[in-house]
């Protein structure tokens, strides 16, 4: 029976996207699934919940919210956190991204569809990348809810770049 009413979480495959190796593939979000990422919207906020599998052994990566459903689209990203992985390659993380981060650029109100880059090292993408979409989230305007107004942003969340992390020159 289909689910009638509003649908509260969703959750996307994270797929091992490329690497020097050949691994993963061409850069096209493609690859073998190793993780999800969880996702829902409480008080305007974006909460991403990260279930990495299979990433490699004890290896942090960073974590982008980018514009825009492919790497093709990108439109700018910014940085949102890091997970870290185990001896075997596991790692879970919670990340809320403030309404007031997705109210501006590169993102914006409306109907949202984005994808989350996770890259090892300093945007090398020779190292690996993962790759998480269609986010698929709504964003209210600036100062629509008293609670998203008061939500503060980290500071790791106020730089916003242009294009695509895995964009990045190896």
């Amino acid at each position: 029976m289909p689910v009638v009413g509003p649908i509260k979480e969703t959750t996307v495959p994270i797929v091992y996207d490329t690497d020097s190796g050949g691994f993963g593939g061409p850069l096209d979000m493609r690859g073998p699934e190793i993780g999800a990422v969880s996702y829902s919207q409480p008080g305007g906020n974006l909460l991403l919940t990260i279930k990495l599998e299979f990433g490699q052994p004890n290896t942090k990566y960073q974590i982008f919210l980018v514009c825009g459903p492919a790497h093709s689209a990108s439109c700018g990203f910014v940085t949102v956190g890091v997970v870290a992985t185990d001896g075997a390659g596991a790692g879970t993380a919670n990340i809320t991204v403030p309404a007031p981060v997705l109210e501006n650029a590169p993102f914006g109100p409306g109907f949202r569809n984005d994808h989350i880059d996770f890259l090892r090292g300093a945007g090398d993408i020779s190292k690996g990348t993962l790759a998480a979409g269609a986010i698929n989230y709504y964003v209210c305007r600036k100062g629509a809810g008293a609670k998203a107004a008061a939500t503060p942003i980290p500071k790791e969340m106020e730089k916003v770049s242009e294009g695509d992390p895995s964009a990045a020159k190896k």
